[in-house]
């Protein structure tokens, strides 16, 4: 029935509804609805569509159960379908829902949908919390929310959707509170927030999307995507059973990755911007998130890039972590010479300098003074290896630094505190070899 525009009593509808239908339901399209259209507790086992109409109150769907609801092009203030029960889909695409000062524009909670649910195109406005409300909703396939215009949270705490969560071209913008809340939301395939999505928030406190707990079955993608505010992304403690694709430009503000798990490498960054992602745009340090980024390359064979990974979280460690004096002094030398236990060949390097500057003091300074008499340059160079190597010895005492003299005092003493420099390298070069040094935490 297309009225084009023409008058249409609320109450009529309802009656309509709690009479016989016809098998094929009702449909009504481009009414202009006078009073409020209250559908609530109606049973009705037929679809019921009320395409491009209009209503100056809020329709009332709680607890209605009906086999599908096609509420396209609605013109509303508001739709309040809590407990809402739908054998199929549920439709309201282009809808405009102005809740104004009410806490929500559409309220969706615990409403139980058999199919999927569309919102795409709509613009939803909640001067005061909600632009969608839909705490514990349940669907059997995919939320779309492609290209909706919305004012306010719009909010999926302890949702569980069958299919994708689909938000490619939304502007979500809320003042005081997250854009897209969805704390322990449960999406049995793939959430896409890119293609155009745009996430804002004026709230200091509050990520503009926050999905932290959320249990997502297939990816995460941000590709093409921006999420803005003082913390722009919570996927803390997020588990994501495919790849994350997350490029560095999507975010413009902090971000919560303690506890995100996915598998793969993770997508649309480098390494390298991974690492600048987590040093740089984390409020706090945590081990968790390199963790997982070196566990992911490591289970791809880049080995070069675990140990760059690793090295990286301990520079963050020292920086950001909570270390006591001692801790932070160990962490300071294990870096410069064993890279933290993942570059011993550094205190290789290091050890053989250490001998460079003994055959220095030997050859270059105590041998041109006349320290060293009856000895060639190259016996002297040997005595300065036998006496700084560690674990060599002489086999006889063919070169002596003469200690008559105060040069000759420093030369020997030098060599003393060389000899200790080259144990405690040799020492630190064994241990990060074989792993004694690393660190985890």
């Amino acid at each position: 029935m297309d009225l084009d525009g023409e008058a249409l009593p609320a109450s009529l509808i309802r009656d309509l509804l709690t009479d016989e239908l016809d098998q094929r339901g009702l449909r009504i399209s481009g009414a202009r609805i006078t009073g409020q259209l209250d559908l609530s507790d109606v049973v009705v086992s037929r679809p019921v569509a009320l395409v491009d109409c209009t209503t100056d109150e809020p329709v009332l769907l709680d607890r209605a159960r009906l086999t599908s609801l096609d509420l396209s092009g609605l013109v509303a203030p508001a739709v309040s379908a809590p407990w809402l029960k739908l054998d199929h889909y549920l439709l309201l695409q282009r809808a405009r829902l102005d809740g104004g000062a009410a806490d929500w524009a559409l309220d969706l909670g615990e409403a139980s949908i058999g199919g999927h649910v569309s919102l795409s195109r709509s613009h939803l406005k909640s001067e005061r919390e909600y632009a969608v409300h839909g705490v514990k909703l349940r669907t059997g396939s995919h939320l779309y929310l492609s290209e909706v215009q919305a004012v306010g949270t719009i909010r999926l705490d302890g949702a569980r959707l069958g299919g994708n969560l689909h938000c490619g071209g939304a502007h979500l913008r809320s003042p005081g509170d997250s854009a897209l809340l969805g704390v322990d939301l449960q999406v049995d395939d793939t959430v896409h927030l890119g293609g155009g999505f745009r996430a804002s928030t004026g709230s200091d406190r509050y990520a503009a999307v926050r999905i932290r707990g959320a249990r997502i079955g297939g990816q995460l993608v941000l590709r093409g995507g921006e999420c803005a505010g003082a913390v722009a992304l919570d996927v803390k403690q997020v588990k994501v059973g495919m790849e994350v694709l997350l490029p560095p430009d999507c975010v413009d503000g902090r971000v919560e990755l303690d506890g995100l798990t996915y598998a793969g490498v993770p997508r649309d960054a480098t390494a390298d911007e991974w690492l600048d992602l987590l040093a740089t745009r984390t409020p706090v340090y945590a081990s968790q998130p390199y963790a997982q980024l070196a566990s992911a390359h490591q289970a791809a064979g880049n080995e070069r890039d675990v140990r760059r990974i690793r090295v990286a979280q301990q520079r963050d460690l020292l920086r950001r972590g909570r270390l006591s004096g001692w801790g932070r002094t160990w962490h300071r030398i294990t870096g410069a010479t064993v890279g933290y236990g993942y570059r011993p060949a550094v205190a290789l390097l290091w050890l053989l300098g250490t001998l460079a500057v003994g055959a220095v003091l030997v050859a270059g300074v105590a041998g041109p003074a006349g320290l060293v008499r009856s000895c060639s340059s190259v016996d002297q160079v040997g005595h300065a290896l036998n006496t700084v190597m560690p674990l060599a010895k002489p086999d006889g005492v063919r070169c002596q630094v003469a200690t008559t003299s105060g040069l000759g005092r420093a030369v020997v003493i030098s060599t003393w505190v060389l000899q200790v420099l080259a144990w405690a390298f040799a020492t630190l070069f064994v241990a990060g070899f074989t792993g004694l040094v690393r660190k985890t935490s």
